[in-house]
Formats: C-alpha cells, sequence, structure tokens
C-alpha cells in the first residue's frame, strides 16, 4: 500500500474529500481507521457506497490496519483517515519501526463538543487530543493543520507548543 497521505477528519468521507483531495492526491483507496466504525455495518455501508468511482474504500479496526500495512506491497495510492487522533496514534505505534510507519498527519477537521477548547476555525481539541497529538510528533509524525490542500499547511507546535 503506498500511503500518499494521514488524516484526522471526525467526518470521513464527506464531499471536501472526495471532490479535493482525492483528486489532488490521485488516491485509489481509503482506508478508513477507525475500531468502532469498523463493527458498525451501517456506517461501514454507507462510507463504502459514498467512493466514487475508481476509489475503493476500506473501513479497518486499527489492528487490522496495522497488519494490512504490515503485509501489503500494493502501490495504489492511499489516504489513511481516522475520525480521532487517538486511533492514529495506536496505529503510529503498532507501525513504529516497520517500512510502512506514520511518517505524518494531517488534523484537518475536529468539531467543537463539550470537553474540547478552539485551536483554529476547524479544529477544537481536548487536553487529552493535545497530548495525543504531542506523543505522535515525538515519534517523529510530522502532524500538522491542514483544510484543504491549497491551504498552508500549520505545524502542530505553532498552535499548541
Amino acid at each position: 500500500m503506498n500511503v500518499v497521505a494521514s488524516r484526522v477528519d471526525e467526518r470521513l468521507v464527506h464531499g471536501q474529500i472526495m471532490t479535493s483531495w482525492a483528486k489532488y492526491l490521485k488516491l485509489r483507496r481509503i482506508v478508513v481507521v477507525d475500531d468502532q466504525v469498523a463493527k458498525d455495518e451501517f456506517m461501514a455501508t454507507v462510507l463504502s457506497m459514498s467512493a466514487p468511482a475508481g476509489i475503493s474504500i476500506d473501513i479497518l479496526s486499527v489492528p487490522d490496519a496495522a497488519n494490512r500495512l504490515k503485509g501489503d506491497k500494493g502501490d495504489e495510492s492511499t489516504l489513511l483517515l481516522f475520525k480521532r487522533i487517538s486511533a492514529a496514534l495506536e496505529l503510529a505505534k503498532s507501525l513504529a519501526g516497520t517500512p510502512n510507519e506514520l511518517k505524518e498527519l494531517n488534523l484537518g477537521n475536529l468539531g467543537s463538543v463539550p470537553g474540547r477548547t478552539q485551536i483554529t476555525k476547524n479544529i477544537f481539541l481536548s487536553e487529552e487530543e493535545k497530548s495525543e497529538a504531542r506523543e505522535l510528533r515525538e515519534m517523529g509524525v510530522n502532524v500538522f493543520l491542514q483544510m484543504l490542500y491549497t491551504d498552508a499547511s500549520v505545524p502542530l507546535a505553532d498552535v499548541i507548543g
């Protein structure tokens, strides 16, 4: 699997991903990595049906995604898509030291819910999520904020230290 990008976006597969990032990255596959969504047949069906022609969608738990990434030698341009920073952190830990280790993570959209504070227009984080993002950074993962590919990427350190 040729992972060309990794992104946290609570909305998962939606218009912005399909129309903007998919074309820009020339995606052939999107792998949604989320333990809860992987168990939800209805959501998995909805997400799978939302893919445009030519792009396949896999919905995997974190352990299944780690196993797939460790063994997949394919060259399809792939986006790893997370609903939560915690799933990205868990996957990064599982892949550490392998040829497919997580190298970067784009924080794209995390909405306002109780317990989160606003970081940017589209990013709200809890203290736990800030800690998870910092831990990813300490592991050597380039964590940045970027809503659209046409927007400048903002390093995590610039917004939360």
